[in-house]
């Protein structure tokens, strides 16, 4: 198991790609319909999990690309300074600020971490009776029990869950009604039984890491639509069209109210941050067949994300090239310069250039696209003729 570029390369363009399709994808939310949010997550994550590790073991089949990863390698190992002590090249540039943004990023993420949960931890807590009752009867549907702290403060505009060892459900400075109050805590306490703030740490973990790459932050906006209709979904299976559609008011009223406020990367707010997304949110709610979606499409799905899986962990992909110096001494057996001739050893004469090269007892994977003949009288006839 060894850490290579080819295999980070592999990753990047299988990961970014995939990326893109899942980002076309979700762009509609009758497509989103169709299959399980779940298993559509749980893909993702195991996606980005390979990028996390990006490592090329052993088991792996190595595809040469000839065209464009050749030129990417020569010029990522252009040298910048040379020297008798050291050789730096453009790759080593590219690992340092690679490096210095992750350690910038990491510490600036983890800076705005702590200042927003000291900001959190100064306010007063909540021990209203009638939301501690409507926490526990939250609860109550999914067998379990767990201190959540409730604070009313005005450094938020949109409720929130925060902290995934000490959960904190947030709320703003707004007036709102016991079955509002109700929707919104459900709404929180269910992210929290989903383990979706230890999916936002891993997200960011990831974004911190690739910080450079612009597909992972588009991922990160798709992952957090993923969990919102995720949450929707569950919260809203029991209701009645009446309540969805005040559970989806509620949501509505939120968005109007939303004003510019802190809010830490590693907290999961109950309004979406587009608009987009939150039509989204409300046409799948009111869609009754959302639980009858095609368990075909969901089986599909899972069977891409699983070749996908196996693509990146058992292929990696390497430029194909040969070194200046060893060119001189090299013959590539192409189809316009090279053929092969069958003998009556059962062998194959190599022809180059029209000229006998040599003999081989079979064909190679190397020249396997070689036109072969019967003989050298065919061989002649059809070459002459390119």
């Amino acid at each position: 198991m060894i850490l290579s570029s080819a295999s980070l390369i592999t990753i990047l363009l299988i990961c970014n790609l995939s990326i893109i399709a899942i980002s076309l994808f979700l762009n509609n939310y009758k497509r989103i319909l169709q299959i399980s949010v779940s298993v559509l997550l749980m893909g993702i994550l195991l996606l980005l999990l390979r990028l996390l590790i990006p490592f090329e073991f052993s088991f792996q089949y190595t595809v040469f690309e000839k065209h464009i990863l050749p030129e990417v390698f020569a010029f990522f190992y252009i040298p910048v300074i040379e020297s008798n002590m050291a050789r730096v090249s453009v790759y080593h540039i590219f690992l340092l600020i690679w490096i210095c943004g992750t350690v910038l990023l990491g510490f600036k993420t983890i800076s705005a971490y702590i200042k927003f949960k000291n900001l959190v931890e100064k306010e007063s807590c909540i021990n209203d009776e009638t939301i501690m009752d409507l926490i526990k009867k939250a609860e109550l549907l999914y067998g379990k029990s767990t201190k959540f702290t409730v604070i009313r403060t005005n450094t938020v505009s949109v409720p929130l869950l925060f902290g995934i060892f000490r959960p904190k459900i947030i709320l703003p400075q707004l007036e709102m009604s016991d079955e509002e109050l109700y929707y919104i805590i459900r709404h929180e306490v269910t992210h929290y039984y989903h383990y979706d703030l230890w999916i936002k740490l891993f997200i960011e973990l990831t974004g911190i890491i690739y910080w450079w790459n612009p597909f992972v932050y588009i991922l990160k906006q798709q992952i957090d639509k993923i969990l919102e209709i995720r949450v929707d979904t569950a919260v809203t299976k029991q209701m009645s069209k009446a309540e969805k559609i005040n559970y989806l008011e509620c949501l509505l009223t939120i968005a109007k109210g939303n004003a510019p406020s802190r809010i830490s990367n590693f907290s999961l707010a109950f309004d979406s941050r587009t608009a987009s997304a939150l039509s989204q949110r409300f046409y799948i709610v009111l869609d009754d067949n959302f639980e009858r979606k095609s368990g075909v499409k969901s089986v599909i799905l899972f069977v891409a994300i699983t070749l996908i899986l196996m693509l990146i962990s058992f292929v990696v992909v390497e430029p194909y090239s040969i070194a200046p110096k060893d060119r001189l001494q090299t013959v590539e057996l192409t189809a316009e310069t090279a053929y092969l001739v069958r003998n009556d050893n059962g062998g194959y004469d190599i022809f180059l250039n029209n000229e006998y090269f040599g003999t081989v007892s079979e064909v190679k994977d190397s020249y396997s696209d070689l036109r072969i003949y019967k003989n050298v009288k065919e061989a002649l006839i059809y070459e002459s003729q390119k």
